[in-house]
């Protein structure tokens, strides 16, 4: 084989560019580790790139603890491929280090050949480089994969990059990586300096505050400064990293002032937003920089739009005839404007949070803000800074400014906290001294602040059985459980029709969708292991495989697990689009949740099991 070729097992592109480049570069495979590959001074390119590493480093720990191989590293690098920051274990750590895979060394092609950092760079997109894929000899032990990190206003600000001496889920860990430098880059976009009004929105509520949602953030007068990739496609916008940045009123028909309005009197509380385009959009609207900020005058607020309405249903909206579901709403109707909380329970998909939105729409408390919290999906090191807030410097990766925290965020609103059989003992103390004085200290001091909320818990797991195994607080549970109620399984409801018939309405607004004989009665009939959830999103993948002349939803475009007809063939195009578009979810979940398998399996609605299954079947596709 030519030594200027790469391997003909690895015919990608971006690969065969990058041998191309390190050859005319002059590299030769066999070549000895340069002593000039340490570029600088460290604490240079750190100080020089300060904030990049204090939103990135507590993210790259949690990454870390995400991948499954036990010989791994996370590494970030600048924009010219040294290496700033490294996790991994020490096992990896040791080897990485005698062919110079640390901070302070350069992984730029030029000097390392392909790699997956240096490559990643030149390409300006995300790359893998497998074993022999790399151009150096030294380098062939490694399987890399890496993203870029762009900049808010342009161009690329560095490298994110997991490394490991075993073999890695290239799709698995492309996701990974992809969600979490997505997530740094909203970091950076959050703190933009000119910044005066920040905008999250999604066409739907639950994808707030989520990896999902579009981010926004405009100047005083509606110039937009930056956004994320997520708000570029979802309102089909050009990079605006690369060309000019239209204004709010270019982007949607909400007036400007209408805006300002709504930041100013409930900040917390999302309103929606249509498009130039006509998508409608849920969003929230905060002022980052409330000094910054002039007044509106009284003939400005008048020609705004009207107040923002409830986000979500009410209790009475979602009585659809099932009579467990319907005395369950009666109970919860008779707490509404009372200081008792409501303890929902119920099987991983049954409409919790659901149940509690529509308990905030109907009660007292509508005007202001539904925050939730999923306890079981925040690392546990992190719950007590997102409940509480915390000042300037409270930890490493903390926030400039400092955050207030859901409990403070939730005042004179619901504080909605799911999972709660997953809180950690010590924080449970915390919140019941808290339930019991309605006053919050931020983690690193400050003065308190009292709090006035409604209460809201949801667990699917028996929180009288976790207080048996000594897993939660006997005490605290008896204070949230004043008002304790059971929502069914789908598989046991008695409305299922109707419910389904709900969602293809809610999801499709402008066009309206039926669902044929033969698609209900395999509705009917599923077991439903996910409940609501699995439903809603096995509709919204039906809907996505519906032609566009077609408003008929049949057994074709249902998921294939759903379908049991040996009749219907396996090998028709729909079909293979469908597990397609199945296998994206999966994807896109699993990355969502930067990993983590249980909270990504209780949002699709299926077992750990049946998860680890589906992903096996990705990789060896």
């Amino acid at each position: 084989m030519n030594n200027q070729d790469p391997p003909s097992s690895f015919p990608l592109e971006a690969i065969q560019r990058s041998w191309e480049r390190c050859a005319a570069d002059g590299l030769r495979p066999t070549e000895r580790l340069p002593a000039t590959s340490q570029q600088g001074n460290l604490s240079d390119r750190l100080e020089a790139n300060a904030r990049l590493v204090a939103y990135a480093q507590p993210i790259m720990e949690h990454l870390h603890q995400q991948i499954a191989h036990s010989s791994s590293t996370i590494l970030l690098a600048d924009d010219s491929g040294v290496i700033l920051r490294s996790v991994g274990d020490s096992d990896f750590l040791e080897k990485a280090a005698r062919v110079s895979l640390k901070p302070g060394h350069s992984w730029a092609e030029s000097v390392m050949g392909t790699n997956a950092i240096g490559t990643a760079l030149a390409e300006q997109r995300p790359v893998a480089v497998m074993g022999n894929q790399h151009y150096l000899e030294r380098n062939k032990f490694l399987a890399c994969v890496a993203t870029p990190i762009h900049a808010p206003t342009g161009g690329v600000l560095g490298i994110l990059d997991v490394s490991s001496n075993l073999q890695i889920t290239q799709t698995h860990a492309q996701a990974l990586l992809q969600t979490t430098a997505e997530i740094i880059e909203n970091r950076l976009i959050e703190t933009v300096s000119d910044a005066a009004v920040l905008i999250r929105f999604h066409h739907q509520a639950e994808a707030l505050a989520s990896p999902l949602e579009g981010l926004a953030v405009f100047d005083e007068a509606g110039a937009l400064l930056a956004c994320n990739r997520r708000a570029e496609r979802l309102l089909g916008l050009a990079d605006t990293r690369r060309h000019d940045k239209p204004p709010f009123w270019n982007i949607f028909e909400t007036r400007w002032n209408a805006v300002l309005d709504h930041a100013l009197q409930t900040s917390a509380h999302p309103t929606r937003l249509r498009s130039r385009q006509g998508q409608e959009f849920v969003a929230r609207i905060l002022l980052t920089n409330m000094q910054r900020m002039r007044p509106i005058n009284a003939r400005e607020m008048q020609a705004s739009a009207a107040p923002a309405t409830p986000i979500g249903p009410t209790l009475d909206e979602l009585d659809l005839g099932d009579k467990t579901v319907s005395h369950a709403i009666r109970r919860a109707r008779r707490i509404l404007g009372l200081d008792i909380p409501l303890l929902i329970q119920g099987e991983t998909g049954s409409g919790k949070e659901v149940f509690a939105q529509a308990f905030h729409t109907s009660g007292p408390r509508s005007n202001g803000p539904f925050v939730a919290i999923n306890c079981a999906a925040i690392p546990a090191n992190l719950i007590e800074a997102e409940l509480f807030g915390y000042t300037a410097g409270a930890y490493t990766g903390a926030r400039d400014e400092g955050a207030r925290g859901k409990l403070r965020e939730a005042h004179q609103g619901t504080l909605f906290l799911d999972e709660i059989g997953d809180m950690p003992l010590k924080l449970q103390a915390v919140l019941l001294r808290v339930l019991e004085t309605r006053r919050v200290t931020p983690l690193g001091g400050g003065p308190e602040e009292e709090i006035d909320l409604s209460l809201v818990c949801a667990s699917h797991r028996s929180l009288k059985a976790l207080c048996e195994s000594g897993d939660f607080r006997p005490d605290l549970y008896f204070r949230l459980s004043a008002m304790s109620l059971s929502l069914p399984p789908l598989r046991e409801r008695s409305d299922i029709e109707a419910l389904a018939r709900r969602i293809l309405q809610d999801e499709s607004p402008q066009r309206p969708v039926r669902l044929s004989a033969t698609a209900l009665d395999l509705i009917r009939h599923h077991p439903w292991p996910g409940n609501i959830r699995q439903l809603k999103n096995a509709l919204r993948l039906a809907m996505a495989m519906l032609g566009p002349d077609e408003d008929t939803l049949t057994p074709e475009h249902l998921p294939h697990d759903l379908v049991d007809d040996p009749d219907l063939p396996t090998q028709r195009p729909a079909a293979q689009s469908l597990r397609a578009a199945e296998g994206r979810l999966v994807e896109s979940t699993v990355a969502r949740h930067n990993g983590n398998i249980s909270a990504a399996a209780r949002e699709l609605g299926i077992t750990r099991t049946t998860l680890y299954r589906k992903l096996r079947q990705l990789s060896a596709s």
